[in-house]
């Protein structure tokens, strides 16, 4: 079962697609963030596909001391379903791609949002979130490096995951 169980986590997860990458419109999508919170006129959506392209330009990894000529950081892809992000890591290990990825769900307490990890896989190995813990200090690094874009995101008064895109409504509650 061991081995079966190490097979299984081996196994990299399948990854979204990335389109080639569009400098412009990779730039875009931070500055859209920080327009469409600024005016706060309408709602905004943001594909899949835009995102994937986003963090691809836009994320770079080197793993520092003895692991340096071994393993390096391929990225990060974004899988959006009903609820929830799949946030998927990909390494190369010595040529080989390992993955771990991440379900995450967003909610919004009175002024702030909660991103909670549901569960998560190492590989095709799925885990409960308790044992998603080692992945902390890559997601650690992951947000500080989207830092900025983190930030306007969570300026927005509304964030719904959909399939295949992401809902941002700015604009003010009625009341």
């Amino acid at each position: 079962m061991l081995a079966g169980a190490t097979w299984v986590a081996h196994r990299p997860a399948d990854l979204p697609k990335v389109a080639a990458t569009n400098p412009a419109k990779v730039d875009d999508l931070t500055d859209n963030l920080r327009q469409t919170t600024i005016k706060r006129a309408a709602v905004m959506e943001i594909s899949e596909a835009d995102i994937n392209r986003h963090l691809a330009a836009t994320l770079a990894g080197k793993i520092p001391g003895m692991l340096d000529g071994w393993v390096a950081f391929d990225g990060a892809r974004l899988d959006l379903e009903p609820n929830s992000a799949r946030l998927i890591l990909i390494w190369n290990i010595k040529g080989y791609t390992q993955t771990a990825s991440i379900d995450l769900a967003i909610s919004r307490d009175d002024k702030d949002f909660r991103v909670e990890v549901l569960r998560g896989a190492y590989g095709h190995l799925h885990m409960p979130r308790g044992m998603m813990r080692p992945l902390y200090p890559s997601l650690k690094a992951l947000a500080e490096a989207l830092d900025p874009e983190i930030r306007a995101l969570f300026l927005m008064n509304q964030i719904t995951i959909a399939r295949d895109k992401l809902v941002l409504d700015p604009r003010f509650p009625s009341a």
